[in-house]
């Protein structure tokens, strides 16, 4: 039995005339009647009671058409779903996140992402950078907020935000009277580091920067999470070098001060499999140039 059968007899039976029933499928009667009968020898039982002047239903055809009527209801919205899905309106979107990655542009691309699309799962997965390549290259998650290199052949990438590093003290601290801190006065400083197991691309870039200013600095903490970080600043136990966009984490015990000189930029990059077709990536892919596109650099 094909669903266009199905479809076939339930012109029928709504009209309940063959000739109107052809016209509201869009096809001449004898091939509807021709369709009919198969269906007919097809379930061995009659489905209409047919004279010159009047159709009407059998038994066998009142009980098939609530059946039939679900069963092509059921197909239309499965093939809906599927159009939805190829549309990339529906369905589940996989997105790794790094902790450190990007405080500014991140939550404002999974807003907006799921304003437009209200019937999309997204699912986000806390993974460092070398993770989130990882997990992309073998189909675990679909798209990546990370932070660059993306060494991978089989991944494309796009930057979605550049920043500068700044200086998170205790609000008493003396750099407060700084307008910007030059790097030597962090010699001697007790230092917050975040893991480099956890972010090791961000810690390349804090160690080259250092190396560059001629500075090492006194690691007393190493720690896994950017509010680890602010907690400990905040209780004076330590400062911490970190991505400007940090400061949109509002902590009332915390200041921050740009460096002298600057130091290098610390790049954010949205990556997605190069092969993917999925309609979701996409989309995302958009919304996360479209956030970032006027945010190309905070200091």
């Amino acid at each position: 039995m094909e669903l266009r059968h199905l479809r076939y007899f339930l012109a029928v039976a709504e009209e309940l005339h063959f000739g109107r029933a052809a016209a509201r499928l869009h096809i001449s009667q004898p091939p509807l009647s021709q369709q009919i009968r198969r269906l007919e020898k097809e379930l061995q039982a009659p489905l209409f009671y047919r004279t010159k002047r009047h159709v009407e239903l059998t038994n066998a055809g009142r009980l098939l058409f609530g059946e039939a009527r679900a069963l092509v209801a059921q197909a239309e919205h499965v093939a809906g779903t599927a159009r939805r899905a190829a549309r990339g309106e529906i369905g589940q979107l996989l997105v790794g996140c790094a902790l450190w990655a990007d405080f500014l542009n991140g939550a404002r691309i999974i807003r907006l992402f799921a304003r437009r699309h209200p019937d999309v799962e997204i699912e986000l997965r806390d993974l460092s950078a070398t993770e989130q390549i990882s997990a992309l290259e073998a189909g675990r998650i679909n798209v990546g907020i990370l932070r660059p290199p993306v060494q991978s052949k089989a991944l494309m990438s796009a930057r979605l935000l550049s920043e500068s590093l700044v200086v998170a003290f205790p609000r008493g601290h003396r750099f407060k009277n700084y307008e910007r801190v030059p790097w030597k006065a962090l010699v001697d400083q007790p230092y917050v580091l975040f893991s480099r197991r956890r972010a090791p691309a961000y810690d390349a870039v804090v160690d080259r920067a250092c190396h560059e200013a001629g500075v090492t600095l006194k690691v007393k903490y190493e720690v896994e999470h950017p509010h680890t970080i602010l907690a400990i600043v905040e209780a004076g136990l330590g400062i911490s070098l970190v991505p400007a966009s940090l400061q949109m984490l509002k902590r009332p015990g915390i200041a921050y001060r740009r460096l002298w000189p600057t130091g290098p930029a610390l790049e954010t990059v949205i990556a997605w499999l190069r092969e993917s077709e999925l309609p979701l990536v996409q989309a995302f892919v958009r919304v996360a140039r479209e956030v970032s596109g006027s945010r190309r650099f905070l200091s």
